[in-house]
């Protein structure tokens, strides 16, 4: 009968951890990582815990000690701190403290005046042992130091002068440092993995456009010399990356049309996901690793890059995995499609959506390793042209283990490049892709318009498990999508919705077009009418109605880190619907925020501050500046008064202090 090879402690429930480990948690640089674990062993002797963690791909561990919160759970918990980008990784470790053990018992026996001299020479046998590991890891200054200690007592003439020794404080605190974490007596976790992005990740506001839709003039297509005028404009309203659909040559064959036509009159541009044209003048092929001619050369995207820089700016590429029927691989490699029965290639179909002018890769094709290294060739080739931000189109209609295995590879040359999932889809489904490796994710706020809808998704975000992977990048609009409530609606609705993004999220972005109000939509479709995606657009962006307030938010959301993170938003209570009421905070940066939800008429209502949960005597008054209206206010206690009119001010943004 054999007997069971295994550990006396047990360690369970480590957090953070996803799906048992499976997936890395994610975090900021500069954050510091909480972890905690229930650390248990039979009996009542002492334990020690501690958490080890690295860099991936280190050879060293680092050691950080626990301390334990709650002895009838057996609760442990430390925290570490997270300077660097990339994978990182941790464990738990737990161990029998046999010195401690031993001082516990003998004070036990010291207490009721038992002999105790047997005990006091084992105490000098564990500090020893103690002094003789201390050598072995070549500190020769604890050695030597446990030694004195041991030889001391051992010398000592009488019981107390030896209990002094042995058993003060300090000693004990001292023979702490050397256990004998060998043996059954110790425990180790799993790895458990971490991976630290840039704050950029987290904290960012994107501005979409169509650089083509960046000229002057009318029927013709901008250029990233346009971008460029533009970026003063941009960078004014307090957006840090400008977001572009795709850049590269577009297909003649299939070309769409206006308003997604299926025809096209000449001069018509087609679709910017429609990528890849042979046909055209071009510097590398006419697929992904081109520029629309019309846009400039790459040298001129080189350009823009370096302006952007300048001016606190990132670009961020639309990647569309779309050929065009135009695109140099159904030359090179026709075997990277779908083909139908009679040998055709097959385009892409959402019935009864038809999508002639792409065709999509097929990513289970028998040369699929060499696509997939492809693809990832793409993405590195922009990211060595200064590009740190992707937004990939569709991720979700690809395989999950494709997107693992391509970001990691990316992350190994360029870790700091953040991916944002365009992944409207089934929730299980858009969560997988955020746990594999993307950095942001598209979400649903778009839809959500009641107090309770936007309640309960946004606690989804900041409070359940997601919050510990999923980082929501906010837009209330795009270029597929104009939802119900802003079809036709006033600029009040189109000022509460960026309101409701900017401040319930600290990653949000809107497309273009969006500060003028554009609310003209097709038909009955979540679509706006004379789409960008198929014409071009020229706008005037002199005095946009909504840009003042738009910088006036950005500004404050640089000024009050509470707004920059995620997992700190709490609502609570105000007796109106139509009023969401909510704070985040961070130590020093309280803020109470009150958004009207209705954009036609003034809503009022009673509030419950929750005063101990934000820090806030109870017994005091104290004040609140909205940082909107630059008005000051006085409050006591729980129970206040707010009023919104939206003609005049759709929201407050109180800072107490």
């Amino acid at each position: 009968m054999s007997v069971p090879d295994t550990k006396f402690i047990l360690i369970q429930n480590v957090h953070p951890s996803i799906d048992g480990g499976l997936h890395p948690v994610k975090r900021r640089v500069g954050e510091r990582l909480m972890i905690s674990a229930e650390v248990i062993k039979h009996g009542h002797d002492e334990i020690r815990a501690a958490v080890q963690f690295r860099k991936a791909g280190q050879r060293k561990w680092h050691e950080q000690p626990m301390s334990c919160v709650n002895a009838g759970l057996d609760l442990w918990e430390t925290s570490i701190s997270l300077d660097e980008i990339g994978m990182h990784e941790f464990a738990i470790v737990g161990w029998t403290d046999h010195y401690a053990n031993w001082a516990k018992d003998t004070r036990k026996k010291l207490n009721v005046n038992d002999n105790v001299d047997s005990d006091l020479l084992a105490g000098i046998q564990f500090m020893d042992h103690c002094g003789e590991r201390a050598a072995a890891a070549g500190n020769h200054g604890a050695a030597a130091h446990l030694h004195q200690l041991a030889a001391q007592a051992a010398q000592a003439d009488n019981r107390d002068t030896k209990v002094h020794f042995l058993m003060n404080h300090d000693s004990i605190a001292a023979a702490a440092h050397w256990p004998d974490r060998d043996g059954y007596e110790t425990g180790r976790s799993q790895a458990f993995k971490i991976h630290v992005d840039r704050k950029r990740a987290e904290f960012t506001a994107w501005y979409e456009v169509f650089p083509r839709s960046c000229g002057t003039e009318p029927g013709r297509s901008g250029t990233f010399r346009d971008v460029e005028k533009m970026l003063p404009y941009i960078a004014g309203m307090g957006f840090d990356t400008l977001y572009f659909t795709p850049i590269h040559p577009i297909g003649l064959s299939k070309r769409k049309g206006r308003n997604n036509s299926l025809t096209t009159v000449h001069g018509e541009p087609g679709s910017p996901y429609a990528v890849g044209n042979i046909h055209e003048r071009h510097e590398n092929g006419g697929g992904h690793l081109d520029v629309h001619h019309e846009l400039g050369t790459l040298a001129d995207f080189d350009h823009l890059v370096a302006a952007c820089a300048e001016k606190g700016l990132e670009i961020a590429l639309d990647i569309a995995l779309n050929c065009s029927p135009d695109h140099p691989f159904l030359q090179s490699h026709p075997d990277w499609f779908y083909r139908r029965p009679d040998g055709s290639i097959k385009y892409a179909e959402n019935p009864p959506k038809k999508y002639e002018d792409i065709y999509p890769l097929n990513f289970e094709c028998a040369d699929r390793a060499n696509l997939w290294r492809e693809i990832c060739h793409m993405f590195l080739f922009w990211a060595r042209r200064g590009v740190r931000a992707f937004r990939v189109d569709n991720p979700h209609t690809k395989p999950i283990v494709f997107w693992q295995w391509c970001i990691a590879e990316v992350h190994k040359e360029f870790p700091d490049v953040v991916f944002l999932s365009e992944a409207f889809t089934r929730p299980r489904l858009l969560e997988s892709l955020a746990k594999i490796g993307f950095s942001q994710s598209y979400g649903y706020f778009t839809w959500r318009e009641s107090k309770a809808e936007l309640t309960e998704y946004f606690e989804y975000l900041n409070q359940s498990e997601a919050a510990e992977y999923l980082i929501c990048n906010v837009f209330p609009t795009t270029p597929d999508i104009l939802p119900k409530h802003l079809q036709n609606a006033p600029l009040e609705m189109f000022k509460i919705r960026f309101t409701l993004a900017a401040l319930l999220s600290p990653c949000y972005g809107f497309y273009t077009g969006y500060e003028h109000g554009e609310n003209i939509s097709v038909g009955p479709r979540d679509e706006l009418m004379d789409s960008e995606k198929y014409e071009f657009k020229v706008r005037d962006y002199s005095n946009p109605p909504l840009s003042p307030y738009v910088a006036l938010i950005n500004q404050i959301r640089r000024d009050n880190r509470a707004l920059q993170q995620t997992r700190n938003l709490r609502f609570h209570e105000i007796n109106n619907e139509r009023i969401l009421f909510f704070s985040k905070q961070v130590q020093g940066n309280t803020l109470l925020i009150f958004i009207n939800l209705d954009p036609s008429n003034k809503q009022a209502g009673l509030c419950r501050v929750p005063m101990r949960e934000l820090g806030l005597s109870t017994g005091h008054s104290y004040k609140l500046h909205d940082l909107l209206s630059n008005q000051v206010y006085e409050w006591q206690g729980e129970h206040n008064f707010v009023e919104l009119r939206p003609d005049e001010q759709c929201a407050h943004v109180f800072r107490v202090f």
